[in-house]
């Protein structure tokens, strides 16, 4: 796609998601765990910052690694009282951004080579060594190969397959 469709896009997503409706409230970054998960606040990152980037300066927007701190938790969809949906906007623009080939600031399944989540959340969800115990084998694969991981031990243990395999 090139750099002007996917600025018109953008445009598009913006408009879809309701986000030209903001009330500029900061309802939604009040809300926000970015502050608790990656323990600072940055204006930024925040939806409001990313908000107030798009509207003000959408260009190279593709490049703002702001875009990538969002846990797309649904809070601040939640709490908004306009009806902006910013975290079905960001899932959006990622998936434009990654279907571009802007990949620097996400992590992939190592197996089928699919989109898992932002690189820094990823890092953050390794980085405590305990907590990371018990989350490698959720972060280790996206949801599809785990899906298709679970379904296969299942079909191994199931009696059929036991059945069909003497026969």
């Amino acid at each position: 796609m090139e750099q002007a469709d996917i600025k018109t896009e953008i445009k598009r997503q913006i408009v879809v998601h309701d986000l030209n409706v903001c009330l500029e409230c900061g309802k939604c970054s009040a809300v926000c765990p970015m502050l608790d998960f990656y323990g600072e606040y940055v204006y930024q990152r925040s939806p409001r910052g990313v908000l107030e980037r798009l509207s003000l300066a959408p260009e190279d927007i593709e490049n703002e690694e702001a875009l990538w701190y969002c846990l797309t938790c649904q809070e601040c969809t939640f709490f908004c009282p306009s009806g902006v949906d910013f975290q079905g906007f960001m899932v959006d623009l990622r998936g434009l951004l990654l279907r571009n080939g802007y990949r620097k600031y996400a992590a992939f399944c190592p197996v089928c080579g699919d989109y898992l989540m932002p690189k820094k959340e990823f890092e953050y969800l390794q980085k405590d060594p305990a907590r990371a115990k018990g989350l490698r084998d959720l972060l280790a694969v996206c949801p599809r190969c785990k899906k298709k991981s679970y379904a296969d031990v299942l079909h191994r243990m199931a009696p059929v397959h036991k059945k069909m395999k003497h026969v």
